[in-house]
Formats: structure tokens, C-alpha cells, sequence
């Protein structure tokens, strides 16, 4: 079995705007030549990658199995060009592309696909972010990616880049049953899929998984559980096919947030460890002592729900050739999502190791005046001596809990064009229809909480050993960030768009491609904030007829004070690309577009509202990018290299930072260069990819960062993927690295570059049987993502997020 990496640079599907060829017929035996392949979506007609202008790299199933991706942030790790911070788990993944910065979290400027169309209209939905309700399992066929300015136009919202999972649809009868079990971190999962023809001209496929565990960073409970299942049918036809498809899933992982973690050195060299009864990549802030939460307006939630994710979608896609050279081309796609987001968020860390610690200092809620002493939520108080070696640290931490209900995060989307071929040209006319619904409820509550491998809360009492917390709860709030956040936001989105596409062969070497798009839409609806109670004495959140200390100041909903908002937008991008082949393995190709993206839930959190409407310029930011590029292709050696330079206006939010300053307005450039390459030669395959990025801020409300580098950007990252294929066996590495990146936009601490590697291996025990091992962080490397501290002269710790450490599963596949 060959499974080397195909950088055939194919086109990418794209919601069918350009093109009428069924998304099975890209799929190729992974050991034909690189020149035969042909890319055939995404464009006017058919093509191989060397007459293309379009950047994309494809990854098959097989080479996502060699990369032993735990979450789909992880799929992307080994994709040039991919900026991709995979340590919050199975869900809050900060994404983006080729420099554009990650100005906040989800994947603002890039849109995630599955099967060609956007899985959420907008990619950075506070808290409900694409990539929960999008999993990988055996029923996926390819991940491809389209990088740069080539997605400006051919999508809504995704001038960045967009990334579609696309599904097997049974061309041929055959599928697979395979059955993973963690060697040493609790899992167990099963992947199942078949497809198959039900006659010449009718075919099917099914599939999906189920898995229950404790994750990779494990928990002292069940925080992993669920599955999905997905089915399509195909009738095809003498002039084009009709596809119905259908995905149900209903999934729950844990959330992980930043966390403690102990720091040393000085701003431009720092070291990042692990605390002394905390190991930073295989533990987290999940408590057990969190699986059951009150809050107000009578509602109860849990920890464990973690990233739940429920989604139930269903979708056509029609292409048909015409009389006269018309091909009409037709997707559509309804999703009723919801789930919930709770997770442990480190707020503040403090230090008792040195003794005569003030338990008060920990938080500002009321219920903490006069609380002298600490104590287990048994009733045991702690002595100094106690608190000065809790755990082996003598750390407790104020404890923020992201409680928030993903109502209802429902969608749809129709885009419909049609296709006119000519002798050398071909024009493409079409229309986009989506709505995006953002229904979400936010509540927050306070702890103290230890540091340690099995988190555990603790109460606060007074001089006198009267309990002052409830089962280590401050607050139905968040008192130390001026009870910001408890709020209801339930607000509509429509986008219109209408776009037209050309592409002219002028003679068999060059070739020009045109695509302009117009983008409009409307958003409407209120934002529903819940001030503390203090002022009015408190509120019965338990209902027992009483006002207790951790209910004095509960952040209640209260509908006077709901904000409607109503508001429109509407732009144009543009993307034209020239390709040139110079022989029949080697060509150059050069593009200029613009994009742009609409903003949505997150004006309001930033406080670009003013009498219902937002701000003028906070609405539509837009891309500019250049790029030019080249593509070698032989059966056994090839690549490609781009230079690309963006320009990037942003207007974003970081309401839940405790700041007080919430609108983040900034422009940003861009100048980088990709590469990527593959070698074959007998048993040995090798491949491996290179991106360097020089990115600044040349603007920003805040005037000191304007010449900084845009937060958590590296200059390089890297990735090589070695691999020894015999007989019956086939072993081989993943090597992901970055260097050195400022933590936040102030550029003072510079995250520690890291190196990790992953190893896979498989062996045939039989025919069709085979057993598989798959070690994720071989060498338990510790690899800082993100920081909330962008300064820690003088500091031991900060909250931070690391890679999870080694995870190890072996899996037992038969293929029939």
C-alpha cells in the first residue's frame, strides 16, 4: 500500500460554484503518477494541476491516519500555509491562513466544508465555532485545502482560504470496520463505513463512529462520548448525477482552556515547565467536582458536557449537462445544530507557598469579605503549613467556568449556477442563499480551585470556620471581569450572493481565470445582558428562600435590558489568476484578489452597536492578496513554492478577556513563503513542507503595537513526514514544528519555538486485516500555543495552553 502524500494541488469544491463534476470523480489511486491527475471542481473544466492557477494541497485518508490526528485541528498540522492552534481539544480551534492573523478565537477568515458546503455561515461564532460540529472518521475520502486569494470569490466569508471534508460516495463496493483502543490514555472507538453500486447507475455509501473514553488529557470521569452517522445515494444519469445525503451526529468532548503553567526566564527566553503535581500536557482544569452546576433562571449544567455538539443535516447536489454546452449545477444544504461549550478557565493564579496567604484576594464577589482560611469541600480547613505545600505547589486559582448553551446554531445554504462552454472559453453564472441563526445563552460562574492532576475545588471560610463558599462557588457571575459576560444572544443572518466566473484558454500554454462575486446580507435581533443583583441584595438562585453569601451579587437576565440590533452590509470581491505551462512537468502561475468578510455576533461583544445599528466600517473587512507561484510534477519527485503578500483589515472582540477594552481594530501585512514537496524512490517515501511568514501590524486602534508582529505568528513552521513501505509493513514519522512566537500582539514574551513528532506503523496480519499504532507526541513535548500573559518578567506562572503530551492508540482495521 503506498500512502505517500499526494500535493497534486487539487482544485477544491466549493460549494459547486464553478463546477459540475461530482466530487467522487476526484478521488485517484493513490500510486498513479502526479501527472496524470486531473483536477476537475472548483474550475470551468477539467484540468491537470500544472495548467491551474489555484493553490490547494489534498490530504487522502490514508496520509490522515499517518499524521494520528486526535481532533480535526490536528488534520491540518502537516499542511503548509496552515496556521492551526490544535490544544483546546475537539473544538475551539483558532485557524487561519498564509499570515492573516488570528485576531481572535474560531476561524474568522477561512471557511470550513463539508462536502462543499459551509458547516456555519461565519467561522468565529463566540463560542460555537465550525469545527464542533464537523469529525473526521472512515466515511471521509479526502481533506483538501484552497489557500490565498483563489477563495476570495468562490465563497462567502472565506477570503482567507476555505477547507472541505469530502465524503466516499461508493463508486465501488467495499468498506471497512476498524477498532481503536488506547494504550495509555482511556478510549475506545469504532469506525465502520460501505459503499457500493445498487446498479449501473445507482450507488450508495454509509458510515460513522461511536467512542466513549476520558481523552488524552484524562479526566476523573467520562468526558468523551458519542458518534455520528452519515449516508448518501447517488443516482447517476447519462448527462450528470443526483446525490441526497444525510449526516446525524451527537458527540461530546472536553473542553480545554488555559490552564496554569510555570514559567522561568525572561521575556525573549523564557522555558515553559510543568508545576510540581500538575504535568501541563496530560492534565487540565476539569474537575470532577464541576459535573454538577446550579445557575440561575433554575438551570443546571455540567462540566462533562464539554464541546457537545448536536447536528442533524441534510443536502442535495445535482449537476447535469445541457443541450447547447449548458451545464446546470445545483447544491443545497439544511443543518439544525445546537450543543453547548463548558469548560475550566484558569483567571488568575496565586501563590500561598510563602505563607499568611488572604483567601479574600481571590476574587472581589462579595461572598469572600472576610474570609480568612481555605478547606477541602469536605469541611477539612487547611493550615498555613498545608496551604504553603497543597498539591506540592501551594497554588489555587480563580476558577472561571465558560457555561454556555448552544441553542440553536441552524442553518442553511443554496447556491445554484450555470455553466456556458465555448470553443476556449467558458462563463459561469450563478446565486448563493444562506441563513446562519446565532441563539446562544451565556452563564458564568466563580470558583477556587487547586492545581493539580486531579483538579479539585475548595471553600472559603472566615475566622471563625463558617463556610463561606458552596461547594467552592464564589459566584453566579464574574465579579473580577465587571460581570460581563451573562448574556443571551439571539440573532438572524441572511447572505445573498451573486457571482459570475470565466476562464480562457488563449493558446495551449496560457490560460486566465476571472471570478467576481457580490456579497450582501442582514442581520437582526437583540442581545440580552444580566447585571448583577448586588445592588438589590442578591437573588434566590437555589429557590430555598434564602440569600446566600454566593448569591449576592448573581447575574440575572432581565429583559429591560435587552439591545435589538439591525443592521446590513453588502461588497464585492474579486480573484483573477494566470497560469503558464512551460513543459509538460513544470509550470508558473500568479494571482491577484480581493475578499472580504462580513462580521456577526462578535460586533456586539466588542461594542460596535450604537442605537441598534453597528458602527460604520466595523461591518465588512476585507483581504488583499498577490501571490505567484510554481508547480513541478514527475512520478517520482515534485512540489510546488508560492510567494504570497496579504493585506488584512480586521475589526474584532475579546470580551471575555477581562480587559475592559473589548474592540480590537487592527490592519496587518503580510509577505511569506511556501513550500512543499514530495520524493519517492523504492521503499522510501518522503514528504515535507515549509512555510515562512513576515507579518506586522500597520495599524491599530492601540498605537504602541503598530510594527509588531500579530500575536502567536512564528516565522517559521515546518513538517516532515518520512515513511519505509514493505511487504506487508509500512512505518514512518510525523515531524511538526514553529519557532519562536510573540504571545500577544505587545511582542514582549516570546513563546518558546517546539518540535514534536509522531510515529505510525501498520502490518497486514491477513488479507485485509491489519493492526495499527499510531503514538501522538513521541516524546511528550511540551509546545505553548497560546498565553494570556504577553509579559512575565517576574512571574512563575502563567495560563496558558500547551500540546497534549504522548497519546498512544493501537487499532485493529479489516477491510472487506
Amino acid at each position: 500500500m503506498n500512502t505517500r502524500r499526494n500535493p497534486k494541488l487539487l482544485s477544491l469544491a466549493i460549494s459547486a460554484i464553478v463546477a459540475g463534476i461530482p466530487l467522487g470523480a476526484t478521488a485517484q489511486n493513490s500510486n498513479q503518477r502526479q501527472v496524470e491527475e486531473v483536477i476537475v471542481t472548483g474550475q470551468l473544466e477539467s484540468r491537470s494541476n500544472l495548467e491551474t492557477s489555484l493553490t490547494v494541497s489534498s490530504l487522502s485518508q490514508d496520509e490522515l491516519l499517518q499524521t494520528a490526528p486526535r481532533s480535526v485541528g490536528e488534520v491540518f498540522r502537516t499542511i503548509p500555509g496552515v496556521r492551526t492552534e490544535s490544544s483546546s481539544g475537539e473544538g475551539n480551534l483558532n485557524l487561519s491562513i498564509r499570515g492573516v492573523p488570528v485576531a481572535s478565537g474560531g476561524a474568522k477568515y477561512v471557511q470550513l466544508l463539508e462536502d462543499g458546503m459551509p458547516v456555519l455561515q461565519f467561522g468565529d461564532i463566540i463560542v460555537g465555532n465550525a469545527d464542533i460540529f464537523l469529525k473526521a472518521d472512515s466515511t471521509l475520502n479526502r481533506v483538501e485545502v484552497l489557500k490565498g486569494g483563489s477563495a476570495a470569490a468562490l465563497a462567502s466569508n472565506s477570503p482567507a482560504g476555505v477547507i472541505n471534508f469530502i465524503s466516499k460516495t461508493g463508486e465501488e463496493e467495499g468498506g471497512s470496520i476498524a477498532q481503536t483502543i488506547g494504550l495509555d490514555y482511556d478510549i475506545s472507538r469504532t469506525d465502520f463505513e460501505f459503499g457500493s453500486p445498487i446498479s449501473d447507475t445507482l450507488r450508495f455509501h454509509v458510515g460513522g463512529f461511536y467512542r466513549t473514553g476520558k481523552g488524552e488529557r484524562e479526566t476523573q470521569f467520562t468526558s468523551a462520548e458519542g458518534g455520528q452517522i452519515k449516508f448518501n445515494i447517488t443516482k447517476d444519469f447519462e448527462n450528470g448525477y443526483a446525490r441526497l445525503y444525510f449526516k446525524h451526529l451527537d458527540d461530546r468532548t472536553p473542553a480545554y482552556l488555559p490552564m496554569p503553567v510555570a514559567v522561568s526566564g525572561s521575556n525573549g527566553s523564557a522555558t515553559v515547565d510543568d508545576i510540581p503535581g500538575f504535568d501541563i500536557t496530560s492534565a487540565s482544569n476539569i474537575s470532577k467536582d464541576l459535573l454538577t452546576i446550579q445557575t440561575v433562571n433554575g438551570r443546571r449544567s455540567s462540566i462533562a458536557d464539554g464541546y457537545h455538539a448536536k447536528s442533524d443535516a441534510v443536502g442535495v447536489d445535482f449537476s447535469f449537462e445541457l443541450e447547447d454546452d449548458w451545464t446546470l449545477n445545483l447544491k443545497a444544504r439544511s443543518a439544525k445544530n445546537s450543543g453547548s461549550f463548558t469548560g475550566a478557565f484558569s483567571a488568575s493564579i496565586f501563590d500561598m507557598s510563602g505563607g499568611g496567604f488572604d483567601p479574600s484576594s481571590i476574587s472581589s464577589a462579595p461572598a469572600l469579605m472576610g474570609a480568612t482560611q481555605l478547606g477541602s469541600l469536605d469541611g477539612h480547613i487547611y493550615s498555613d503549613a498545608e496551604l504553603r505545600n497543597l498539591n506540592g505547589n501551594g497554588l489555587v486559582q480563580n476558577i472561571r467556568t465558560f457555561d454556555n448553551d448552544l441553542s440553536d446554531l441552524s442553518n442553511s445554504t443554496l447556491d445554484m449556477n450555470l455553466t456556458k462552454n465555448f470553443d476556449n472559453f467558458r462563463i459561469t453564472g450563478g446565486v448563493y442563499r444562506a441563513t446562519q441563526h446565532i441563539d446562544v445563552e451565556w452563564y458564568w460562574q466563580t470558583y477556587i480551585q487547586d492545581v493539580s492532576d486531579d483538579a479539585s475545588l475548595l471553600d472559603a471560610y472566615d475566622a471563625d470556620g463558617n463556610k463561606l463558599t458552596e461547594g467552592g462557588l464564589v459566584s453566579h457571575g464574574a465579579p473580577d471581569w465587571g460581570y460581563c459576560c451573562t448574556r443571551d444572544t439571539d440573532l438572524d443572518y441572511t447572505i445573498d450572493a451573486y457571482y459570475v466566473a470565466g476562464d480562457w484558454d488563449v493558446n495551449e500554454k496560457v490560460r486566465i481565470d476571472l471570478v467576481v462575486r457580490s456579497d450582501s446580507g442582514e442581520g437582526t435581533g437583540y442581545y440580552s445582558f444580566a447585571p448583577s443583583t448586588a445592588v438589590n441584595g442578591g437573588t434566590d438562585v437555589d429557590g430555598d428562600g434564602a440569600i446566600q453569601n454566593v448569591e449576592q451579587d448573581a447575574a440575572v437576565f432581565d429583559p429591560r435590558s435587552n439591545r435589538t440590533i439591525s443592521y446590513d452590509w453588502n461588497y464585492t470581491s474579486f480573484s483573477l489568476g494566470a497560469n503558464y505551462l512551460l513543459n509538460e512537468t513544470l509550470s508558473l502561475y500568479t494571482r491577484l484578489s480581493k475578499g472580504g468578510r462580513a462580521n456577526a455576533d462578535r460586533l456586539g461583544d466588542g461594542g460596535f452597536f450604537q442605537n441598534g445599528t453597528a458602527v460604520s466600517g466595523s461591518v465588512v473587512n476585507e483581504i488583499r492578496s498577490l501571490e505567484f507561484g510554481s508547480k513541478f510534477e514527475t512520478a517520482d519527485l515534485g512540489g510546488s513554492a508560492a510567494i504570497f503578500y496579504v493585506e488584512t483589515d480586521d475589526v474584532n472582540s475579546e470580551g471575555t478577556n477581562g480587559s475592559g477594552d473589548a474592540a480590537v481594530v487592527r490592519d496587518y501585512e503580510s509577505l511569506g513563503l511556501e513550500l512543499e514537496g514530495y520524493y519517492t524512490r523504492g521503499i522510501f517515501n518522503l514528504r515535507g513542507n515549509l512555510t515562512w511568514t513576515d507579518a506586522e501590524i500597520v495599524d491599530s486602534n492601540n498605537p504602541d503595537l503598530v510594527g509588531n508582529t500579530p500575536r502567536r505568528q512564528a516565522d517559521f513552521t515546518y513538517a516532515l513526514v518520512p515513511s519505509v513501505e514493505l511487504d506487508k509493513a509500512s512505518v514512518g514519522l510525523t515531524i511538526i514544528g514553529t519557532t519562536d512566537a510573540p504571545a500577544q500582539d505587545s511582542n514582549e514574551f516570546m513563546m518558546p519555538g517546539y518540535t514534536y513528532v509522531n510515529l505510525f506503523a501498520d502490518y497486514q496480519l491477513a488479507d485485509n486485516l491489519s493492526v495499527e499504532l499510531a503514538v501522538n507526541n513521541l516524546f511528550d513535548e511540551v509546545g505553548i500555543t497560546e498565553s494570556e500573559e504577553g509579559n512575565i518578567e517576574g512571574a512563575n506562572y502563567i495560563r496558558a495552553r500547551s500540546i497534549a503530551g504522548t497519546s498512544s492508540t493501537v487499532t485493529l482495521r479489516y477491510k472487506f
